[in-house]
């Protein structure tokens, strides 16, 4: 994904159009915890709770998102889209599903879509359309570029029975993700040009949340409005309790 990106970024696909992003997943599953209080259930079955986790957008789907914000340089400008419960049976009160149009500079839209419910489907992906072809990135196999810059990272599908774990068993493009993110750390330390990604971080996150508030209020929200927010999610939780 690294070396796609810099083709991206040196004009492989030509002036990005529109592209599309999805993180369809199955539910997170978590021990029941008997014996413990509600509250101690709530803190440890975290993922399933709006206001600890952030709901799936935030928790789950901001990797896809965050790829977003690294293939086309910088983080949307406006988002609009819906979000539903419909198919999650567990105890807490996360959405289900997401689907966002997050608009970034230069008025390119992707189209955002995610799952997280008992579904036999696991894929996560980011297509990107442009005027010399397209790319695509997907966590598993393909992740090349089509048209008048062909390229192929040579990744082989799946074979059959084999399913990406999000829990850690990477095929395909995740394969040698954590081997290389350290390298590139220690090199950085060795080198002295330090890394910070902090501030993109914080940028990912607020993306993430700019779909999150556009879907649950159903309105187009901007990033200036996003600013300027003072939502709060407070899971009112006394912590003292556990010590």
């Amino acid at each position: 994904m690294v070396e796609l990106t810099r083709r991206i970024h040196e004009g492989a696909i030509g002036k990005v159009a529109c592209g599309l992003a999805y993180y369809y997943c199955g539910h997170v599953d978590l021990p029941e915890w008997s014996g413990a209080s509600p509250e101690e259930k709530r803190l440890r079955n975290w993922a399933w709770d709006i206001k600890l986790s952030g709901d799936i957008i935030v928790e789950q789907n901001i990797h896809v998102i965050d790829m977003c914000n690294w293939m086309l340089g910088g983080h949307p400008v406006k988002a609009m889209g819906a979000r539903s419960r419909k198919a999650r049976t567990d105890a807490g009160d996360c959405s289900d599903n997401f689907n966002v149009v997050f608009t970034y500079p230069g008025d390119v839209q992707i189209s955002f879509g995610s799952t997280q419910f008992d579904n036999p489907t696991f894929d996560a992906c980011v297509e990107l359309f442009g005027t010399d072809g397209a790319s695509e990135a997907h966590y598993d196999s393909r992740v090349n570029i089509v048209g008048k810059n062909k390229w192929d990272a040579g990744l082989e599908a799946p074979k059959e029975g084999e399913q990406f774990s999000a829990a850690g068993t990477f095929k395909g493009s995740l394969d040698q993700a954590d081997p290389e993110k350290q390298k590139a750390f220690v090199a950085s330390i060795t080198s002295g040009e330090f890394h910070n990604q902090a501030a993109l971080g914080a940028e990912s996150a607020m993306s993430a949340m700019l779909g999150r508030t556009a879907a649950y209020s159903g309105k187009p929200i901007t990033w200036e409005e996003l600013q300027k927010s003072k939502e709060v999610l407070d899971p009112k939780i006394d912590i003292s309790k556990f010590a």
